[in-house]
């Protein structure tokens, strides 16, 4: 009986949490919110662990946080059943390497003077009649190169061009682009409508047929800051990137978000298919392609930020091997205090484990 109230308790703390829309839409879940969803295991329980995951944003940080909740499955004595633990603890592993590679939204400041240059491509999503970022192309919410449930043009009256104007609740984008290999930077800004920007670009994308999940965050934990500017050896070379954020415009505050990709183009079109949770809608704002081979780019992130982008696949390494010796030590104290049924479950064998209670072999 006791097992049974402890695993009703944090199933209440999930149903409870799918309650209280303004927690899940309006900020990362709370470590306490991810530990509930990791018992209990369902849908709501998986996104927030993955909110509260990918609120830490480099690899290093979401493992370090990944390994706390995997410990403090023990810890807080929430769970006595042996196979719950484990399957809490898979929960956690396989949210954490989702986060590991996940793209991050960050916030972006579009300097005075940004120029496209030549050599790339703008869209710029809005209303019919409001200004274009010089350079771009308008899309409208009626244009054949948008889909979407009843898609919805926004516009604040303040800020420049490219992100003071947008259009809600697109599923797919279809783009006219020349064949080849390019980095694509696609924005968003924060209108304050938390159905709009919870997941500004869906859950997930798929970019030509590359499924891209995105990680899970609100403006209020959007990654570090970003810029948009004339073409320079921004991503090539930190030093250009910090004479862009030493600039004094870079100091103003900003509204708006982007994230960076990569996608090849083969049959002159660039399609973006965005998944989205029910009562959620997208939001963008504009698209910038570049040719990925490019030795200048109009974007210039920040030190932490280029931490971030450049994740490298030994610092990914590191980040799952942090998760999985968390993993190993629990299931190692849970099968040390397993009794013969529990560990049957554990290796999943249909009687129990009996050590010989003789000391002599039989042979």
């Amino acid at each position: 009986m006791k097992r049974f109230n402890r695993i009703c308790v944090a199933a209440a703390l999930v149903c409870g949490m799918a309650t209280s829309a303004p927690a899940q839409t309006l900020g990362e879940a709370t470590r306490a919110e991810a530990l509930a969803g990791a018992i209990a295991g369902s849908d709501d329980g998986r996104k927030a662990i993955e909110r509260y995951l990918d609120g830490g944003g480099l690899p290093e940080v979401a493992a370090q946080r990944a390994a706390t909740l995997i410990r403090e499955l023990r810890r807080g004595d929430l769970v006595a059943d042996p196979l719950v633990l484990q399957a809490a603890a898979d929960r956690i592993a396989s949210a954490a390497s989702r986060s590991f590679i996940s793209a991050q939204i960050f916030r972006a400041q579009v300097m005075p003077g940004f120029d496209i240059g030549t050599g790339r491509l703008g869209f710029d999503f809005g209303p019919p009649d409001s200004d274009v970022q010089p350079g771009f192309v308008k899309v409208t919410a009626r244009s054949e190169m948008v889909k979407g449930p009843q898609p919805a043009a926004m516009r604040r009256p303040e800020g420049e061009a490219l992100s003071r104007d947008g259009i809600r609740n697109l599923r797919q984008i279809r783009l006219p682009v020349p064949p080849g290999n390019y980095r694509v930077f696609l924005m968003t800004d924060d209108i304050g409508v938390p159905q709009a920007t919870t997941n500004p670009f869906g859950t997930a994308m798929k970019i030509n047929g590359q499924r891209v999940r995105v990680a899970a965050a609100t403006p209020q934990t959007w990654a570090a800051d970003t810029y948009l500017a004339e073409p320079g050896r921004y991503l090539a070379d930190p030093a250009a990137a910090a004479e862009v954020a030493r600039r004094g415009a870079a100091k103003s505050a900003t509204s708006a978000g982007i994230v960076m990709m990569r996608a090849e183009v083969q049959d002159g079109f660039l399609v973006i298919t965005f998944d989205g949770d029910a009562g959620l809608e997208t939001y963008l704002t504009g698209l910038i392609l570049e040719p990925d081979d490019s030795e200048e780019s109009i974007f210039a992130p920040s030190e932490e930020a280029r931490r971030a982008l450049f994740t490298t696949p030994e610092r990914i390494l590191e980040a799952e091997n942090v998760v999985n010796e968390a993993v190993a030590q629990l299931l190692n104290d849970v099968v040390t205090e397993a009794n013969p049924q529990q560990l049957a479950s554990l290796l999943d064998q249909s009687s129990p484990v009996v050590e010989p209670s003789g000391d002599v072999s039989p042979n």
